[in-house]
């Protein structure tokens, strides 16, 4: 999980150049509600800190539909706009979704969900990419309803850990190695911020997703040490394991479920013993 660059294009002329562009009376009528999205981009830039405190405009009928369709039909405003977001992140996390680390970023989450929030439909900071599978079980999350308190990491904004949190235990079913991931809080994680991670992984049920992915990496890790390790022992294999760690990490973060899943290997007896006996 890397944080994103925001979008260097001005929101306000985003908004006018794809009001600009819509058809007759659709483009009359957000032309008149201009002043007050643009107001609401303004909240929304000082509320960036605590985006709980957000409150929608409450917009209704055609001018709810209207501001909806300004995402929903694509014009070459709007798709200036995605593109921009796409090439602003550096080149070796551009493909892929940042919310999971797994998929490719191939559409945008409205962080403030856009059926709630109409006003943000199409303001750059309210936009993440990410992968298909992030944003159907984000959906419309966005504040837990009891607590009143984001559940889902902002990517913009947010301080990321650099801590680990993420932990990955390699265990054996019939003799086939599983990756079980969990979630740690350590000393350096106040409670607010473990408490905002746990969110985030549950609601996009990020855990049981790197278990599922982490098979093919055991697999491909495995004939990988088979093919390019001649010589091999324990020593060389944990090194092998742990390089492959750094490199990870030196990509995306400390808290990347291919990272820890290349430590957790490297600290289990029992799958270097395995790589080792494999001819």
């Amino acid at each position: 999980m890397k944080k994103l660059v925001p979008s260097s294009l001005d929101p306000y002329q985003v908004f006018n150049d794809i009001a600009s562009v819509k058809r007759l009376e659709k483009g009359e009528r957000l032309k008149r509600i201009a002043p007050e999205i643009c107001n609401s981009y303004k909240i929304y830039c000082n509320s960036i800190s605590d985006l709980s405190v957000m409150y929608p405009i409450g917009f209704t009928g055609l001018e709810k539909e209207d501001l909806e369709d300004c995402y929903l039909g694509k014009t070459n405003p709007l798709n200036r706009l995605l593109a921009d977001i796409i090439e602003s992140q550096a080149l070796p996390i551009r493909s892929q979704c940042q919310y999971c680390g797994m998929g490719s970023a191939n559409t945008f989450d409205h962080y403030l969900p856009r059926s709630i929030f109409p006003e943000f439909a199409v303001f750059s900071l309210n936009l993440l990419p990410c992968c298909d599978t992030c944003n159907k079980h984000k959906s419309n999350v966005f504040i837990n309803n009891l607590e009143g308190k984001r559940q889902i990491i902002n990517l913009y904004y947010d301080n990321l850990i650099s801590e680990c949190y993420l932990n990955v235990s390699i265990y054996y079913k019939d003799d086939v190695p599983i990756a079980e991931y969990s979630l740690v809080q350590t000393s350096g994680i106040s409670d607010s911020q473990f408490c905002l991670i746990k969110s985030h992984y549950s609601k996009l049920k990020l855990l049981e997703r790197f278990r599922k992915r982490s098979s093919e990496v055991l697999s491909e890790t495995q004939s990988s040490i088979k093919t390019h390790i001649k010589t091999k022992s324990i020593e060389r294999v944990r090194q092998f394991l742990l390089e492959e760690a750094q490199r990870l990490r030196d990509i995306f973060s400390n808290n990347h479920w291919k990272v820890v899943l290349h430590e957790g290997m490297a600290n289990s007896s029992k799958f270097i013993e395995d790589c080792c006996l494999t001819q």
